[in-house]
């Protein structure tokens, strides 16, 4: 199929990069409206988990040996409580599908990074430091307004502007946003803590504050850690490490150490929001992805993930169809139950009791663990099934659609 322009994408982030590379892979012309103004990575100070399902995702559009590279292998996720003892122990790399990848920990701006400079070699235009704020749909397909007031025209319009989305807004009208009551603080260390790699590690305290931390490239450790306030909350960049250091003071000392052995001016905070669900992702030929289509609760650590897979069914559906309307309305119908699922998934563990009396909680733990036993294996393959693609792009292997 041929378009009459190139597909227009806003938002130069993880769906974004993904989506653009997907789309030139199937022999479209795609051009990348990003907000950034240069191609330095803002958000290199924070880290990411990609599961089996992304980098499977991520390996059909060649970038296998490079994320791999970049990334450290996942083999189990580790989940402790503030005694510092090992509640339970998830193994995932057991829980992939045949001939799929296994999913790794990665600074989001070596991933970003990643995706840029695949793009950029496969012909991916991205135009830094102008941002999509408008957009009319036109007979021959779509003309995007942008903040320094140009204009740009293209056959389709892909909305991955994020969370606070302007696409998804002149789409969808006010944006519904709940927020979760978490705020999480995030950063990379150069302190491992004496955490062994190829581990996502978890903890949590009956305060209720949550957290993790994993691997990535070159011996450091990305970590988050939150807990409830409420949003907006003064918070100034200079006593952010000292907040956070009070927050893990309750677990052994690994946490401690590695927010000791992060910079304290690159921590980073962000009040955890999600969308209501509708399921108008399009109309025309505007469609929205990731974030601004469907974000979620970082529980499960499967918003980054949802958006890869967005993007290689959106570029599957597209080269599929005859006509590109349909093929828009293809792609969402094949992404809403798949994501829908998932985030009634986070929304009900978000909504577990949380159990302080230490008898209860002793009992709880063990009986937690038999649950886990029994559920785990199906949650997680059902976490980590690869998306389904009508033809994976060539010379890419194909999964063999059943788990290990």
């Amino acid at each position: 199929m041929q378009l009459s322009g190139p597909v227009v994408i806003a938002g130069g982030g993880i769906g974004g990069l993904t989506a653009a590379l997907a789309l030139r892979q199937r022999g479209f012309a795609v051009e990348v409206y990003e907000r950034q103004r240069s191609r330095e990575i803002q958000l290199a100070g924070t880290g990411l988990t990609i599961w089996s399902n992304a980098t499977t995702a991520l390996g059909w559009l060649g970038l296998d040996d490079e994320i791999r590279r970049r990334g450290v292998e996942i083999q189990d996720v580790r989940n402790f409580g503030e005694d510092g003892r090992l509640i339970f122990t998830t193994p995932v790399e057991r829980y992939t599908w045949q001939g799929s990848r296994p999913g790794v920990s990665i600074s989001r701006g070596d991933l970003v990074d990643m995706l840029l400079t695949a793009g950029e070699e496969a012909g991916v235009v991205v135009h830094r430091g102008r941002t999509v704020v408008a957009y009319t749909v036109e007979n021959d397909g779509v003309t995007v307004e942008l903040d320094d007031g140009t204009t740009a025209h293209g056959a389709l319009l892909v909305g991955a502007d994020g969370i606070r989305s302007a696409v998804h807004k002149q789409l969808r009208g006010e944006l519904g946003r709940i927020y979760t009551g978490l705020s999480a603080y995030r950063g990379i260390s150069a302190d491992d803590g004496g955490l062994p790699p190829h581990s996502a590690y978890l903890f949590e305290s009956r305060a209720g504050v949550t957290g993790g931390a994993w691997r990535v490239s070159g011996g450091r450790v990305a970590w988050t850690f939150g807990h409830r306030v409420p949003p907006s909350e003064d918070d100034p960049v200079e006593t952010r490490q000292e907040r956070v250091l009070e927050m893990v003071k309750a677990f052994p000392s690994a946490p401690a150490a590695i927010v000791t052995g992060t910079p304290a001016e690159s921590i980073a905070r962000t009040d955890i929001y999600y969308h209501e669900w509708d399921d108008r992702w399009g109309d025309g030929p505007v469609t929205l992805l990731g974030d601004a289509a469907h974000a979620v609760p970082t529980v499960l650590g499967q918003g980054a993930c949802q958006a890869i897979e967005d993007a290689v069914v959106l570029a599957d559906a597209l080269a599929a169809a005859d006509d590109p309307i349909q093929g828009l309305r293809d792609y969402e119908g094949r992404r809403k139950e798949r994501v829908h699922w998932i985030r009634e998934k986070i929304l009900s563990l978000m909504s577990l009791p949380k159990i302080h009396n230490p008898v209860v909680l002793w009992l709880g733990r063990r009986l937690l663990r038999v649950v886990i036993v029994l559920t785990r294996r199906k949650l997680w393959c059902a976490l980590q099934k690869p998306p389904a693609l009508y033809s994976v792009p060539r010379g890419q292997p194909a999964t063999s659609g059943a788990p290990r």
